[in-house]
């Protein structure tokens, strides 16, 4: 079931997006055109005050999918919300018939790559200068396996 976001919903995930990637944050009109469409998926948490503290949007397309963006409120990372997001996620795209996840993660991002390594995402590629000048990114892919469960490899 897909619920629609309220406004304040989306305005949180833009905060969270500027306080996380600075001048590479998407904007809040770009945000919402993302979420609108119908091919997008997004799972958010919330704090106990129903509060937005962590959102993952994915992009389907035939039957593979693209995490767009992955962010967890400053204050609440290391707490697993992170991981508990890749894993709704992926579970939603397992049992959609999604066959690969594909994400573009900076090389200097360690934590993320580590995450995503975790669920056995493998480095496939690399786009030099995805970021900025002289900032790559690695391009990791995940395959999901039919009738698999989603789980951590710790």
């Amino acid at each position: 079931m897909k619920t629609k976001l309220k406004e304040e919903d989306i305005a949180r995930i833009a905060e969270i997006e500027a306080s996380l990637f600075k001048d590479k944050a998407w904007s809040l009109e770009l945000i919402r055109s993302e979420l609108e469409r119908p091919e997008n998926l997004v799972i958010v948490v919330k704090d106990d005050f129903l509060e937005v503290i962590g959102y993952i949007i994915i992009k389907v397309i035939l039957d593979e999918a693209e995490v767009l963006r992955l962010g967890v409120k400053k204050e609440n990372q290391g707490k697993g919300i992170g991981e508990g997001l890749l894993m709704a996620a992926l579970d939603v795209l397992r049992r959609s018939g999604i066959k690969k996840v594909f994400l573009e993660v900076s090389v200097d991002n360690i934590k993320a790559q580590r995450l995503y390594e975790k669920f056995e995402f493998k480095k496939v590629g690399e786009r030099p200068d995805y970021y900025s000048p002289g900032k790559p990114a690695f391009i990791m892919c995940k395959i999901l396996e039919e009738g698999s469960h989603v789980k951590s490899r710790d």
